[in-house]
């Protein structure tokens, strides 16, 4: 608990410290440049509070005209005939001169919003980098629905709620001691008594807020992501849910936590009311004891009603300072959520990218002695796996669930990298340098396929721009689509619906097989693709395989039905990681038979 207490203490440092690793050079020097704006601006807000001190004084005694020896110069230089039009003068002269610098004010801010607006897009940038940056095993592990929320809501809530109110904690921190020094200078015993008065009730206020806001900020941290989770699950799961007849009971769980939410949201909101309310009380109350002190302690009215009068100017000005410095602390403070996710995997973004060469497969894909476990795991999963695929091979791989047949394929693909042994492409080891140039040699076509809501055209080619039309009609007629596309009536930019919906099964994987051959890919493996279909789809499925055989592509297939393996050239047994056998596929029939 202390070393919470001491950690939110240091929120506004931290939140400091943040703008160092998430602002570019550039940006630093607008930071740089906005803050000597904000400087100028909070300036001309302090002048514009000094002006109405001469106003006061030239109300309750006009004879300062000629008492003071610019504003004489002045009267006399305007050639004014009495007092009251040299007033009028003065207070229009105020009012312009407040006109000024609210368009100042103005111009700023949108330099403030602007500024804000590049930065929380640089934020959102490299929080899509980071975490497609991480690899297979980090993002695997982290809920769809929290990548979402830090990609997209963490930058704006970051920008909004820790970068923004920094600036307006600068703009008003100035304002407050450039008033409370001109006070200190021109009344002393008024500054003592803002200072006895305001100081101690604005540090009691952020005291009693500060704690509060930031258990409401990391409690609404954590329940949106889970909000937005449990919503996309029903969705997904959409056709499930009502088979089952499970609608209340997501929708409950559902409302629950957005209950939750919006109860943290609105006091969150009550919250960020207080100081003004609190600041308002406080200010009144300096008015009121300098009444007091005017009617039991002295007998100088006027210099009373002047006291009235700066410190309601003062606290005029300060007053909504002060609100906003307590808003932005308590801002920060409670979006120290935000700020902890952008510092998330920051090795990942400091580290350099690996310079890329080019491999190329013409003779074959060895494994040597490959082992494999997860992190913090004491078993292996892929154990001491050696084999050899020549180029224009046709390969399978069998094994019961948990074997490790998918797990050796994402070493293949090199989605996990801490493994023991080498692949080596022909005589080339694979390493991190080769990665894009060795995924370009791979077509991928897994069970649960992924479909944009977009054309067939767009699915195939992936949205290329300027789509290859030879590759796209041989991509289309080798993976057995032709017929199926020439009956739509828009044909290749027929919309497929979200996740493929107006499609069959076998129609998906088709179209996946097509999206891997349009990529020219030399390499292409089949994930428990037609395990999901029915014996005909997956027949279908099977012969457009089959005829990828002519093509002289290297096919690897995982499968659960021999069937699908008929033309392996050789058949792999995984069992507990290891492969204990090398068959054919007629021995296999024979001994199921």
């Amino acid at each position: 608990m202390e070393e919470q207490e001491i950690d939110r203490s240091n929120a506004l440092l931290k939140a400091i410290k943040s703008l160092k690793v998430h602002l570019t050079s550039s940006q630093k020097k607008k930071m740089v440049g906005l803050s000597f704006l904000i400087f100028i601006s909070a300036v001309l807000d302090v002048f514009g509070l000094a002006s109405i001190l001469p106003l006061v004084k030239l109300a309750t005694e006009p004879s300062l005209i000629f008492k003071n020896e610019i504003l004489s110069k002045i009267y006399i230089a305007g050639h004014f005939t009495n007092e009251k039009n040299f007033l009028l003068f003065v207070i229009i002269s105020v009012f312009v001169f407040f006109l000024f610098k609210t368009l100042f004010g103005l111009f700023v801010n949108y330099l403030q919003t602007k500024f804000s607006t590049e930065v929380a897009f640089g934020i959102t940038n490299r929080q899509f980098e980071k975490y497609f940056g991480l690899n297979y095993y980090q993002f695997s592990t982290i809920k769809s629905s929290s990548i979402i929320h830090h990609v997209i809501n963490n930058p704006i809530s970051y920008i909004t709620w820790v970068v923004l109110p920094l600036i307006m904690l600068l703009s008003e921190t100035i304002i407050v001691f450039l008033i409370i020094g001109g006070i200190a200078i021109y009344d002393f015993k008024l500054f003592v008594f803002i200072s006895i008065i305001i100081g101690p009730a604005t540090w009691l206020i952020y005291r009693l807020l500060k704690n509060k806001s930031s258990h409401i900020g990391l409690e609404m941290n954590k329940i949106f992501p889970q909000s937005m989770g449990t919503l996309n699950q029903t969705v997904l799961g959409y056709i499930d849910i009502k088979l089952a007849d499970k609608e209340e009971f997501y929708k409950n769980k559902f409302l629950r936590l957005q209950k939750s939410y919006h109860a943290l949201n609105m006091k969150s909101y009550l919250h960020n009311l207080i100081p003004m309310r609190a600041n308002e009380m406080v200010a009144l109350s300096g008015v009121i004891l300098i009444f007091i002190y005017a009617i039991f302690l002295t007998d100088n009215t006027a210099s009373a009603i002047v006291m009235v009068s700066l410190f309601a100017a003062a606290a005029y000005r300060l007053m909504p300072s002060l609100n906003r410095i307590i808003s932005s602390m308590v801002y920060i403070q409670k979006n120290l959520g935000a700020l902890e996710n952008l510092n998330l995997f920051q090795e990942e973004i400091k580290k350099s990218e690996t310079s890329q060469e080019e491999i190329s497969f013409k003779d074959s894909i060895s494994l040597e002695h490959v082992s494999f476990k997860f992190p913090n795991t004491n078993n292996n999963i892929i154990n001491d796996v050696s084999l050899s695929i020549k180029k224009g091979e046709k390969i399978g791989i069998i094994g019961s669930s948990g074997s490790g047949k998918t797990t050796l394929i994402n070493i293949l693909l090199k989605f996990h990298n801490n493994y023991e042994g080498v692949i080596k492409i022909d005589d080339t080891i694979l390493n991190d340098q080769h990665l894009k140039s060795w995924r370009k040699l791979i077509g991928y076509v897994k069970q649960d396929i992924f479909l944009m809501d977009a054309t067939i055209i767009d699915n195939i080619t992936f949205n290329d721009s300027q789509p290859d039309e030879k590759r796209l009609q041989d991509a289309i007629e080798q993976s057995s689509l032709t017929n199926y596309i020439k009956n739509l009536p828009e044909g290749l930019n027929t919309r497929i619906g979200e996740r493929g919906s107006s499609l069959s099964g076998g129609q998906k994987q088709r179209l996946s097989i097509a999206r891997s051959l349009y990529r020219n890919a030399e390499i292409l493996i089949f994930d428990e693709a037609t395990s999901a279909l029915d014996n005909q789809t997956e027949q279908e499925v099977s012969d457009a395989i089959d005829q990828l055989s002519n093509t002289q592509k290297t096919i690897i297939i995982i499968a659960h039905r021999l069937t699908t393996l008929k033309n392996c050239d050789r058949i792999y047994e995984l069992k507990e990681g290891k492969i204990v056998a090398v068959h054919q596929y007629a021995d296999l029939i024979k001994n199921i038979i």
